[in-house]
């Protein structure tokens, strides 16, 4: 009887052993994943921004007002500091000339902000576009 009781001593001590260090390598393994999507998004932030929005000329048709927005799908990455870069196209799709403008904010994960930009016009633009070239991570 006492060989039994000491036996499922050791059964059980032994396997509450094997469940703390399951529990352990268990919440270490999910640190790992979290911190390598953290430095995956880090690393990729025109991944994860994106630039819309509107514009419309001024009277004279030499400058441009765009209203846009800067959305941020991350999970857990902030950026701050976006380059938008404004694409002018020609009525036949004809890239006509391009500039690249800072955005000074913060981007967090999850989020849009709206920014405003009074640009320059070029001659013979039809329309333009938008897209954020680059960020860098908060």
């Amino acid at each position: 009887m006492k060989q039994v009781f000491l036996f499922l001593t050791l059964l059980i001590g032994t396997f509450a052993c094997n469940n703390n260090n399951g529990s352990s390598t268990l919440n270490s393994s999910y640190q790992e994943k979290v911190q390598s999507v953290e430095e995956i998004e880090r690393s990729q932030p025109t991944s994860f921004l994106t630039a819309t929005g509107t514009y419309n000329q001024n009277f004279w048709g030499t400058k441009i007002k765009v209203h846009g927005i800067i959305k941020n799908t991350a999970t857990v990455a902030t950026y701050k500091d976006a380059v938008v870069k404004v694409t002018y196209y020609s009525k036949t799709n004809t890239v006509l000339g391009n500039n690249s403008y800072t955005i000074y904010d913060f981007f967090p994960p999850h989020s849009e902000k709206n920014f405003e930009l009074k640009i320059e016009n070029y001659q013979n633009v039809s329309t333009i576009g938008w897209d954020v070239m680059s960020a860098l991570p908060n």
